[in-house]
């Protein structure tokens, strides 16, 4: 072999990889479009793709400039900093990335943004929130169950495992919530949750709280596009819909965990364990900082990293990922999970900034908290913040919950039994705004109402019907109209509405599928549903309790007393929580009644002439409409 030929072998063997090195490749670029229009002019992209940190940037559009090009600490990624006009103009912004020699053009989508006015409308106390854990509620697609390359299968035989419901399913019922008279629906997480199960633990998630990609839809529920599909048609109807969130942790499995950008991505888990859901500690004065940093730091369980938001990219990652969402689909409205979980400044800028961009958007956030005051402490504009303002419009009502879940299960005391929905309620004055105040007597992660009263109807609705009178948003979570039980564990007050799934013997989405299902059970299905149905119809065209004052008497003799009323009409509350009818003299509640002389009760629909003197059945809610 010749020396010439030696010589262009060696240079075949280092040429070849540096061309290798130097070729530009791209997994992802997010968010994957924006939009001109929005208040802050600032837009950060995330790319990642092999060394890319190496790639030289140039962006050449009106409108739009490249602040910088900020290198992570692991060379697969490379964020860029980007500064939008006012008058830029929507269209295909090319991003150039070079590395020696090479070139790869990225067009970046630019839209404008929606016009449609029935999109991102927020939520309050005119609405009534029907709470679906899609996986559970109906399977409108079963050929989405089982996608290849996923790491958890669809088994409705595993109790923690998936069992098919999806987003067809929720849009296929659209129209029966919409008979119940629900007016918002809230779906427990849809972002994509690429975990492998480990059932011999109870770690299942099928519940979406271990996000594996925060800007996709799960395909076993559907895809974006159909998601966005849901919105628009229940909007179309005259409903909304409240997406839930979650920036306290994400799944092991997400891709950015798998291969992150910066080593305080996630708090060490090493070094500060698990949390210890003490979440009093953030507003405790007395707090240590190991009990604080625990609260905050530590892991929510060992499959959900805790997310750093001190990042300065992870925070701005996060919030844009939220208002792609909101312009990108419409919803109207967010409960933000774990809401004080996180560094309680990143959650005020977040809420914040969404807001800033939709001013009549509303957020609830989980605040599961002992007591009112630490419930009101995340409440905007809270008088004992001490400098603090979390921004956030809506909290959930724990202390409320607790009330009702004790209020009919005691014996009527001083402080005890009915007399628990009184208090709470008269410690209102702390909360900045209480009609703001999402309320409701179970969830998903609580045991069913129907079986915290011991399966007793009468129980039940005498709860039902203080939650759809008393102050705040009302949230119905799915089943309850048909009396469905559960107890404290995952699966069993996760139960799969029966006629959901095509081979299913009763369903329940039918009036005939709920008698049968009262017979099977030997209880009034349908005579609850019904009761729920007329009483939350009659609220959705009873202004007066969305936002009408709140006015109640002590409870005297276990029954409870209280009017929603305004300049223009008034209703009366009576809860009679003893086993034997109650006669009241009605002259104690004088002040509301003056000028009034007759009412209608309208859950009998029955008339009463005359009010000076009312018997309560045993065990029973009447509600009255005053007549003067």
């Amino acid at each position: 072999m010749t020396k010439r030929f030696i010589l262009l072998g060696i240079l075949q063997v280092i040429f070849i990889p540096i061309l290798f090195a130097q070729s530009i490749q791209i997994d992802r670029l997010e968010p994957e479009n924006w939009w001109a229009g929005f208040e802050n002019p600032n837009l950060q992209l995330l790319v990642y793709g092999p060394d890319i940190s190496d790639a030289r940037v140039t962006i050449d559009y009106p409108g739009v400039r490249l602040l910088n090009s900020v290198v992570a600490e692991n060379p697969n990624y490379l964020f860029l900093n980007l500064v939008l006009s006012e008058d830029v103009e929507p269209g295909n912004v090319p991003i150039v990335f070079r590395k020696g020699d090479e070139e790869l053009t990225h067009s970046y989508p630019l839209y404008a943004r929606s016009a449609i006015p029935n999109r991102a409308q927020g939520f309050d106390a005119s609405d009534v929130i029907y709470l679906l854990m899609p996986d559970r509620f109906a399977n409108g697609d079963p050929s989405n169950d089982n996608i290849p390359g996923m790491l958890e299968q669809t088994d409705r035989n595993e109790e923690f495992g998936r069992h098919g419901g999806d987003l067809k399913g929720v849009r296929d019922n659209l129209a029966y919530m919409q008979d119940l008279g629900m007016t918002a629906v809230w779906l427990n997480p849809i972002f994509e949750n690429d975990m492998a199960p480990n059932y011999a633990i109870g770690a299942g998630f099928y519940h979406g709280y271990a996000a594996t990609d925060m800007y996709r839809v799960d395909r076993r529920f559907g895809s974006n596009q159909e998601f966005v599909d849901l919105v628009s048609e229940a909007q179309r109807m005259g409903m909304k819909v409240i997406m839930d969130m979650i920036h306290n942790h994400v799944g092991t499995e997400h891709w950015f965990i798998k291969d992150m950008p910066f080593s305080d991505w996630v708090h060490d888990q090493s070094e500060y364990g698990n949390t210890n859901y003490r979440t009093s500690a953030i507003m405790d004065p007395y707090a240590s900082d190991r009990d604080l940093n625990s609260m905050v730091k530590g892991w929510f369980v060992d499959e959900m990293p805790d997310l750093d938001q001190r990042n300065e990219f992870l925070a701005t990652y996060l919030i844009q990922n939220t208002l792609w969402w909101i312009e990108y689909s419409g919803i109207d409205g967010i409960r933000m999970d774990t809401h004080p979980y996180p560094y309680k400044e990143y959650m005020a800028e977040w809420t914040r900034r969404v807001l800033e961009e939709f001013p009549d958007f509303n957020i609830v956030g989980e605040a599961w908290m002992p007591n009112v005051a630490t419930t009101a402490y995340w409440q905007y504009d809270f008088i004992g913040g001490q400098g603090y303002n979390s921004f956030l419009p809506s909290v959930t009502d724990f202390p409320l919950f607790y009330a009702m879940t004790q209020a009919f299960n005691e014996d009527f005391g001083w402080d005890t039994g009915i007399m628990r929905l009184y208090y709470i309620l008269s410690q209102d004055f702390l909360y900045t705004d209480p009609m703001l105040n999402v309320i409701f007597f179970d969830n998903h992660d609580l045991t069913r109402y129907f079986t915290s009263v011991g399966e007793d109807v009468s129980k039940f609705q005498m709860g039902l019907a203080f939650l759809l009178t008393t102050r705040g948003i009302p949230q119905i979570y799915y089943g309850t109209e048909i009396l469905m039980a559960g107890g404290s564990n995952d699966p069993d007050k996760r139960r799969d509405f029966p006629g959901g799934w095509q081979e299913d013997p009763i369903n329940a989405f039918t009036r005939e599928g709920r008698v049968e299902l009262g017979t099977a059970l030997d209880l009034p299905v349908q005579q609850n549903f019904e009761y729920l149905r007329r009483l939350v119809r009659w609220r959705n065209e009873t202004p007066v309790i969305h936002h009408g004052e709140l006015t109640h008497f002590v409870p005297e003799n276990n029954v409870y007393v209280y009017f929603r009323h305004d300049e223009e009409n008034t209703v009366m509350v009576m809860i009679n929580a003893n086993r034997e009818a109650q006669t009241l003299d009605m002259t104690r509640f004088e002040e509301q009644l003056h000028g009034f002389t007759s009412a209608r009760e309208i859950t009998s629909e029955r008339d009463f002439p005359r009010i000076d003197q009312i018997t309560v059945p045993g065990r029973k809610a009447m509600i009255f409409e005053l007549i003067r």
